[in-house]
């Protein structure tokens, strides 16, 4: 895959990922504005005139169904019984209701209504509920009413269980049935809160957990789903049915999002991709939903099947994935195991689903639940071992960076104590280029100028002022420096020198080439020790003459004078500091060569080469 090919699946990952996040998001804060609406509003109006054995359950009674307009259906339900002769002790009638009105007489007289409030639009439903009726003694052979009003339509052949007994028992029985489902909730919850502040912690620590935060809040979905979907729940807040309700059915409809996610993140870029664009779909679906719910169109609970077949498209798709993930990546542990446990994961639905639709409820189903939830704790656990492993191999690395960091430090400081001594020896070349006697020797023709040619004077120390600052700013350079620069240190020396003995020093150029670089003090020293020991030498006078051209690859420098010349062999033994300078800086910095021609008597030739890819 090309380049530009791996960016445009990179950005449209990136984009699918913010569009499903954001959506999520969205329908979060539908889903809080639903719940907190119930929350805050009594949805369900309760009347009662009656307030409170061992438990049993009536089976003696008459029903029949009865057509009615004002109903949600057009349909109301009429069980009518007799209490027994005999009350030996005040009991409660007990029976548990799903999304149904309810009204009970005792003799004709309406002990207990339960209703939405006649105002209220925005839901039809009143929740799961226990309905609750004290029975005395004196009540004995009295006729009992009950009419039950489905709300929706799946509910118009559902069978009412009438139970009559002490409150206790109903509330014992009720809880040994739903403590298996509950306890599971509360395990959800627990590792969903764990996952989430372990996540939270190791951000804090600029340790990328994100993907356990995600897992984190699907098991903490998952668990408030549970919680609110037992018929135990009811007891709790009796008049915030309706609340539960909805927290239970939209944790469901939504909770699948941060699942996918969460396994996305192990996959490649094709199998995230899927699953980006499934949550998508997925939250687009809740929001139509909840829309519908909001607008008073149609219940959430009314499409509820809608919100089975998604989540069993995206069981599947998983799954599908998963195995497609395993043949795939083979070498990926953490895909081995999510593809083990995602089979676990889809027959629980299955079983759930399959269940739901057999019993006609959810309660006290907990396939889904269990296998959920040894998913995320074998998977959680495994990806959390993995970052501990991570987490080691992370402090062995830093330590060993510490290591090299150390030993780094101290090749610094030994650079730093080579670079002090490279200082030093550039300050020492450059004292060496300055003698004391030449500076002394150009004060005094200074002063001496200052008596009687004030101009003279005042140019000589420009031009003085000039070499002196080029010579110490030579401390600083670090590579090689225009040759112009170099030949207007030359053309001051020379020039100071002309002041001293202006009859006897004579400077001529033939600049053929000027466009290059050449190692700073070449030149200079060059033409200083023709002047001193060619031509001043034995009180003598002369020319030095400076030429630069190009030959082929290199370029040719010449300083020659016509001064008192030496022996070339005797050249090595008598070579000052100042040369050998020289020669090191060409032949290091430059790669270039250095030549010595001299004659006793007739003259010196100095020829300097530098390659031509050096100097452009």
């Amino acid at each position: 895959m090309s380049l530009s090919n791996k960016q445009t699946t990179k950005s449209a990952d990136k984009i699918l990922a913010g569009i499903s996040f954001w959506l999520f998001i969205i329908a979060f804060i539908a889903i809080i504005t639903l719940i907190s609406f119930f929350a805050i509003k009594n949805n369900t109006m309760v009347i009662q005139t009656r307030n409170e054995k061992d438990i049993r359950q009536i089976t003696d009674y008459a029903c029949k169904e009865i057509n009615d307009e004002n109903s949600p259906i057009g349909i109301r339900k009429e069980i009518t019984f007799t209490l027994d002769k005999t009350i030996e002790t005040d009991v409660t009638l007990a029976f548990y209701t799903v999304h149904q009105y309810v009204s009970v007489w005792l003799d004709g007289e309406n002990v207990y209504q339960l209703q939405p409030y006649e105002n209220l639009k925005f839901s039809k439903t009143v929740g799961c509920n226990w309905v609750m009726i004290p029975i005395y003694r004196e009540d004995a052979e009295k006729e009992v009413k009950i009419e039950i009003t489905p709300v929706y339509e799946s509910f118009r052949n559902r069978e009412v269980e009438l139970l009559i007994g002490s409150e206790l028992s109903v509330y014992k029985e009720r809880l040994s049935k739903d403590l298996p489902q509950l306890i599971l909730g509360i395990i959800a919850v627990f590792v969903g809160i764990v996952f989430i502040c372990v996540s939270g912690y190791r951000n804090s620590k600029r340790r990328a957990w994100d993907n356990i935060f995600e897992l984190g809040i699907f098991a903490t979905m998952l668990g408030f789903w549970k919680l609110t979907d037992t018929r135990f729940t009811p007891f709790i807040l009796p008049d915030k049915s309706v609340m539960f309700f909805y927290i239970s059915v939209t944790m469901l409809m939504i909770g699948i999002v941060p699942l996918m996610k969460w396994i996305g993140r192990y996959y490649t870029k094709k199998s995230k991709c899927a699953l980006e664009v499934y949550c998508i779909l997925s939250v687009l679906i809740s929001l139509i939903q909840l829309m519908l719910q909001f607008l008073g169109i149609l219940d959430i609970r009314e499409t509820l099947t809608v919100t089975h077949i998604v989540i069993g498209i995206g069981v599947i798709l998983a799954g599908i994935l998963a195995v497609y993930e395993k043949i795939k990546n083979k070498e990926k542990r953490e895909i081995f195991i999510g593809t083990k446990l995602s089979y676990l994961c889809v027959v629980g639905v299955i079983a759930d689903v399959a269940a739901f639709y057999i019993k006609g409820n959810s309660s006290g189903l907990v396939f889904t639940l269990l296998s959920f939830l040894i998913y995320m704790v074998f998977v959680g656990v495994a990806t959390m071992n993995n970052y501990s492993e991570k987490e080691l191999l992370l402090a062995e690395k830093e330590h060993q960076l510490a290591e090299k960091d150390r030993e780094l430090a101290e090749k610094n400081r030994e650079l730093a104590e080579k670079d002090r001594e490279l200082t030093e020896r550039r300050i020492a070349v450059m004292m060496s280029q300055i003698r004391k006697h030449f500076i002394f020797n150009v004060l005094t023709t200074i002063s001496g100028f200052c008596k009687y040619d004030a101009k003279k004077a005042d140019e000589a120390l420009i031009r003085f002022a000039r070499y002196l600052r080029k010579n110490i700013n030579t401390i600083e350079e670090e590579g090689m420096i225009a040759f112009s620069a170099e030949l207007e240190q030359v053309e001051d020396y020379v020039a100071l020198e002309q002041m001293r003995f202006p009859d006897r020093i004579m400077f001529s150029k033939n600049i053929e080439e000027i466009n290059f670089k050449i190692p700073p003090l070449t030149v200079q020293p060059l033409v200083e020790n023709a002047i001193k020991h060619g031509l001043l030498e034995d009180d003598r006078s002369g020319t030095v003459m400076l030429r630069t051209q190009r030959e082929e690859n290199v370029v040719v420098i010449t300083i020659s004078d016509d001064g008192v010349g030496f022996i070339p062999r005797e050249l090595e033994s008598k070579e000052c500091v100042g040369i050998r300078n020289v020669r090191y800086r060409l032949e290091n910095m430059a790669g270039g060569s250095i030549d010595f021609d001299s004659t006793p008597g007739v003259g010196t030739k100095v020829t300097i080469k530098i390659p031509m890819e050096v100097t452009e």
